[in-house]
């Protein structure tokens, strides 16, 4: 496999520089070829009506809810698809609250959709769980220098995702605020933004699917354009999950080129604790290679666009794949023994994306191929290079 990959911007940074830059009264211009994520939020952002929509964009839910707060007399009600009100927003609309938002559920308790009346927040000190989701700490965190005190938030329980909350904080200092982590605790004093003009690089989680089907592939050489070794985005680790592998990764001046010789050295366990969106690719690359590979960490995975978990379970046993779960943790084993497969997406961009690594060694269908818009618009013709 040879050839050259134009990846979508990180919609991670992206969608962070969106509200950093609202809350400092300007709007960044993106063109339509954006992930679908991207354009949700920014959409969202423009909108001057009561209703506003995120449909299923679970970052766009969980950032506007905290930059909607402090809008002062804005009341939305923020509202989206059906699998949006079964992902708990509770931690994040309980801290917002405790810091004097008014924020009241539309429908169950815990969950959206939302009714939010924004008001000046004073800020001070805030106790936050970690455990849930890393976007409540970035949500906070965004809008903190926002309030005439400023913020402290005092992290409790097992972080995850940690490389996100680092990213948010790294956009936050570009933009002017002085970020500072002690411990347990996140200092943000209060402030202005001031949003330079930066150009967004390529998104890490997208490279995942190209590094795998580069693994799987003997011999490979692929240019990732756009990517850069030494970013700030948390899954930028694959490149030394995959040089441990077998797969070297060389910064060039227009992205990263990576390249495989004959064979691959698959570990026999990984923690997705800090990177969870790399969770399915590593799945699905195991069984494709027919090796064991047993994924931890996999704490948040269930209040994704769909139980990741058990999605993959579902699909990797049918390739007749032996699959094992237990708590937060899943053991892939056993070869592929199907000639074909048609492989389910449950709505959600990574099954389908992940899944293409099958295709090295079966011919496989994608359920709703265009699912893959939320995050790579160009996916397909990236993989047909």
């Amino acid at each position: 496999m040879t050839g050259e990959v134009e990846l979508p911007v990180s919609k991670s940074i992206a969608n962070r520089l969106q509200i950093i830059s609202a809350l400092a009264g300007i709007k960044i211009p993106f063109p339509d070829s954006v992930p679908e994520d991207v354009k949700v939020l920014r959409d969202a952002l423009q909108v001057t009506t009561t209703e506003v929509s995120v449909g299923m964009a679970g970052t766009a839910m969980r950032f506007l809810t905290a930059y909607f707060s402090i809008i002062q007399e804005r009341q939305v009600l923020l509202v989206g698809e059906k699998r949006m009100y079964k992902r708990p927003i509770e931690d994040l609309v309980e801290a917002l609250q405790l810091l004097g938002a008014e924020i009241s559920y539309l429908d169950k308790y815990g969950f959206p959709p939302l009714y939010i009346h924004g008001k000046t927040l004073l800020g001070g000190t805030i106790n936050m769980s970690a455990s849930v989701s890393s976007q409540f700490v970035s949500a906070l965190m965004m809008i903190s220098p926002k309030m005439k005190n400023g913020l402290t938030i005092l992290l409790e329980g097992k972080v995850l995702s940690r490389p996100y909350i680092e990213l948010t904080a790294d956009c936050m200092r570009q933009c002017g605020i002085d970020v500072r982590f002690e411990g347990n605790a996140i200092r943000i004093p209060a402030g202005k933004y001031h949003v330079p003009n930066l150009e967004i690089e390529a998104d890490w989680s997208a490279a995942s699917y190209f590094y795998a089907m580069a693994a799987a592939r003997p011999n490979s050489k692929v240019l990732l354009k756009g990517l850069k070794l030494n970013s700030n985005q948390g899954d930028s680790i694959l490149a030394f999950w995959f040089q441990k592998m077998g797969v070297s990764s060389v910064q060039k001046e227009n992205g990263v080129e990576i390249q495989t010789g004959e064979e691959i050295n698959l570990p026999v366990e990984l923690d997705f604790i800090h990177n969870p969106d790399l969770a399915q690719t590593f799945a699905f690359l195991a069984a494709t290679l027919g090796k064991q590979l047993k994924l931890t960490g996999l704490d948040n995975l269930r209040i994704k666009e769909t139980d990741r978990v058990a999605a993959l379970k579902t699909e990797l046993e049918k390739l007749g794949v032996f699959v094992s779960v237990e708590d937060n943790t899943m053991t892939v084993s056993g070869s592929i023994s199907v000639n074909e497969a048609y492989i389910k997406t449950y709505n959600d961009h990574r099954m389908a994306m992940s899944a293409v690594v099958l295709s090295s060694v079966i011919p496989i269908e994608i359920e709703n191929p265009e699912v893959v818009g939320k995050s790579f618009p160009g996916f397909w013709s990236a993989y047909n290079f």
